[in-house]
């Protein structure tokens, strides 16, 4: 069959969503690893697949509908976050004025969670959870004319209303899986970027799936949520972690090298699953010469990783704090000490290594006007090198959400998407959302408009067209 994956124009709000990590607006465009293996799954099953990326086209809505009048697929399949639903149910609706009943499959995380929300039509399908193998098997029915009852992880409308099939089980071998098709994004090669790298062409990359931590807060990233979400809403629990072999691990980075690509991002939702796999892959990576960055716990940085990490390229790396005060990191389940993450943030400037703090506004009932600037004070002490203060959003199907619903917290009556740095879904008694809104932007200006940063990152700039990028970037987080 002829497949074409689809992200389409933002053609609802101002901004197009990251598809990546799924909880906030795209400050720079990332290749989304999650939909580009689901893509290779269905090539190597022999289906005709292409991929349409309208955001790095640089499509208007007139375009897109030009688009579906020609286009012959047989199929479109969206890869769809919370903030990209408005705009992925406008794109169905003019996909159907065009083309009539086409089969649309959505997948993501806001289908996983409200799958019926998303069958308009007898013609539409949601894939739920891990999509490679649902996927498979569902073209397979279509192209063969079988019934979809038999498909796990499918939901689909019939007759007598909507079909849930049971869930599908995770995918344990993801060495099994084929590497991300790339190919399909290869003209936007020297297009996609990260400036805490800034060396191009650049890439992402995944070598494990799923987090085995328990923050009460946490949304992983889009392709975790979703398998997380679909997990939990059966077994009540979360998933266990699944990680890629070293070997395979090496092999797609080898082979990404020979292809020209420089640097690499992991959006493991945490990369370090052991010092002797962290330190295994740092090996692999030296020998490649490749620059890359990662997300990591503070409490998994030893001194033989970090120092590991330094010698074969890493170049930056994410820890999420989330707060530096004890009474709320217990609260919110963070399961690690404050002392921890001055341990880790330490070791990243003694090896040269970027430090970018996430820090976490309004997720728990503890925090107060002082806790948030207490974390500044302690943030201009610590001279990171870059800090992001994200208000806490509740997802759907966290515990945070659960309690902030039970304590009458949440600030609206149904859950709405919404960046994460500028609108917040909490409202405590002592603390408002708008209170929780303006510290947020105070926090982050303070930080971003301090001469200290600048300074410090100023020497990592490695051409004007690198420090517009950064520019634009920051803009849209602090200002769009």
């Amino acid at each position: 069959m002829k497949v074409t994956f689809l992200t389409p124009p933002t053609l609802a709000g101002a901004h197009e969503a990251d598809r990546v990590f799924g909880c906030n607006w795209g400050y720079y465009p990332i290749p989304n690893v999650f939909l580009l293996t689901a893509a290779a799954t269905l090539e190597r099953e022999g289906h005709d697949v292409a991929y349409v990326d309208a955001p790095m086209e640089g499509w208007s809505r007139k375009r897109l509908i030009e688009f579906f009048r020609l286009d012959t697929s047989d199929v479109y399949l969206i890869y769809t976050v919370y903030l990209s639903r408005e705009t992925d149910l406008i794109a169905l609706h003019l996909l159907r004025e065009r083309r009539g009943a086409v089969p649309f499959v959505f997948l993501g995380t806001a289908p996983t969670e409200t799958p019926s929300s998303f069958l308009v039509d007898s013609n539409t399908f949601v894939v739920r959870g891990e999509p490679e193998m649902t996927l498979v098997e569902m073209l397979g029915a279509l192209s063969q004319g079988k019934p979809f009852d038999s498909i796990a992880g499918l939901s689909y409308s019939a007759a007598d209303g909507a079909r849930h099939n049971p869930p599908r089980p995770l995918i344990k071998d993801l060495d099994a899986l084929p590497f991300p098709a790339r190919r399909l994004i290869e003209k936007h090669k020297m297009r996609y970027y990260n400036p805490k790298i800034g060396v191009r062409p650049f890439t992402a990359m995944l070598a494990s799936r799923g987090c085995s931590y328990r923050c009460k807060f946490c949304v992983p990233c889009a392709s975790s949520f979703a398998a997380e979400t679909e997990y939990k809403r059966h077994f009540h629990y979360k998933p266990p972690v699944r990680e890629r072999s070293v070997d395979n691990v090496i092999a797609e980075a080898r082979m990404l090298r020979a292809q020209g690509y420089r640097s690499i991002s992991f959006v493991d939702d945490q990369f370090v699953w052991g010092e002797d796999r962290a330190l295994a892959i740092a090996a692999g990576l030296k020998e490649l010469g490749l620059e890359w960055g990662c997300l990591a716990r503070a409490d998994r940085l030893t001194e033989p990783v970090v120092k590991a990490f330094a010698d074969s390229g890493c170049r930056y790396i994410d820890v999420g704090v989330e707060s530096f005060q004890q009474a709320i990191l217990d609260d919110i389940r963070k399961d690690m000490r404050v002392e921890t993450a001055y341990e880790a943030i330490a070791l990243l400037k003694k090896h040269g290594i970027t430090c970018k703090i996430n820090l976490l506004i309004g997720a728990s009932p503890l925090e107060t006007e002082e806790t948030i600037r207490e974390n500044m004070r302690i943030v201009r002490r610590l001279r990171p090198d870059s800090v992001m203060y994200n208000i806490a959003n509740p997802f759907p199907g966290t515990d945070f959400h659960d309690e902030a619903k039970r304590g009458g917290f949440l600030a609206y009556e149904e859950y709405k998407a919404v960046g994460v740095q500028k609108e917040s879904l909490v409202s405590y008694p002592h603390l408002s959302r708008e209170r929780i809104e303006q510290l947020t932007r105070r926090a982050n200006l303070a930080f971003f408009l301090s001469p200290s940063f600048f300074l410090q990152n100023l020497k990592k700039i490695r051409s004007f067209s690198d420090l517009i990028k950064a520019c634009q970037a920051y803009w849209r987080k602090l200002y769009d």
